[in-house]
């Protein structure tokens, strides 16, 4: 009787989640991106919202809330009620870089319940016409002869093209001045006008410029050469070990009931398995790279201690 009476109430207790599951969603969601418009995160989060809708048959909204190095959407989302109607396009600066770089961040990974890990952000290593470099090595070798006398470009302080940067300077005991841009739009148009020498740049800005000849491509991040550019090299071939990259996901306020997750990260797994869904994210920099929830969430933790260190290690504070 007494074992019969515990099943009855385990069933009982499970229900709410359950019937979460299985009813959700009832309404429209919405996938807040804390970035403004245009540009990869923008893309991936319409492409997320369009696979989402016509899973769920609900509307998918896509909201941009940036502010505060992505804090502001991040702080939002998390407030909101864990029941997975709002949820957050999240790259490594929300989740890793971002909170190591205030005393008292908004948000940390904790806040959030992982839902994909969508891929790896392509970051190029780039440089003016002009430069004598043809790939890092030779960037190296320059840095090396004139100290000081080389500056590089990133679209902020703090941000993976800064500490990427950082860390190379930091190991191979090189010097350089840091030109920090709000974006990377105006500092591409300034290292094509030789403003300054090398950064690293996503792929959506580098390519066309690459293409018209107005910046030369040095070495792409990862393991290997990425599709759009074969004839580059990877960063590891010339360091060994670095194989540091941005990427993109989706989360959601922690403490969303699992069964919710769970459906969740099946319709977006889905879609990095489709050639149509995953060309158009190549062509926009990114390689997708599917997770389970399980994987994912240990991947947060892992690589929000990776860049911590690099964070401290550069210096870097909040603006």
């Amino acid at each position: 009787m007494k074992l019969r009476r515990r099943s009855v109430l385990a069933a009982a207790v499970a229900l709410p989640a359950a019937a979460q599951g299985q009813g959700w969603p009832s309404q429209p969601l919405k996938i807040v991106v804390p970035y403004p418009p245009g540009g990869l995160t923008d893309v991936l989060g319409r492409l997320s919202a369009e696979r989402l809708q016509t899973a769920f048959g609900q509307p998918v909204i896509v909201d941009n809330k940036p502010g505060a190095a992505t804090q502001l959407g991040a702080a939002y989302v998390a407030k909101q009620p864990a029941d997975g109607y709002t949820l957050l396009l999240a790259t490594v600066s929300t989740l890793c870089i971002t909170p190591a770089l205030y005393p008292k961040p908004l948000v940390t990974h904790t806040d959030f319940a992982p839902v994909a890990f969508m891929g790896n952000v392509v970051l190029i290593l780039v440089c003016r016409p002009g430069l004598e470099a043809r790939d890092p090595r030779q960037l190296v070798a320059l840095l090396r002869a004139k100290p000081g006398a080389y500056s590089y470009g990133s679209p902020g302080i703090g941000s993976a093209h800064h500490l990427l940067t950082e860390l190379i300077l930091s190991r191979e005991q090189l010097k350089a001045v840091h030109v920090p841009y709000l974006g990377s739009a105006k500092a591409v148009v300034d290292l094509a006008e030789g403003r300054f020498d090398f950064m690293f740049l996503d792929a959506t800005v580098a390519l066309p410029q690459i293409s018209a000849g107005k910046i030369r491509a040095l070495a792409v991040t990862g393991t290997s050469s990425d599709p759009t550019l074969p004839q580059v090299p990877p960063l590891v071939d010339f360091f060994p070990g670095l194989d540091l990259q941005p990427w993109m996901s989706i989360v959601a306020p922690a403490g969303t009931p699992a069964p919710t997750v769970d459906r969740l990260h099946g319709v977006l797994n889905k879609a990095l398995g489709e050639p149509e869904f995953t060309q158009r994210l190549r062509e926009s920099g990114m390689a997708p790279m599917p997770l389970t929830v399980a994987a994912f969430g240990d991947f947060i933790k892992r690589d929000a201690g990776r860049w911590a260190e690099l964070v401290k290690m550069s210096g870097a504070k909040a603006e």
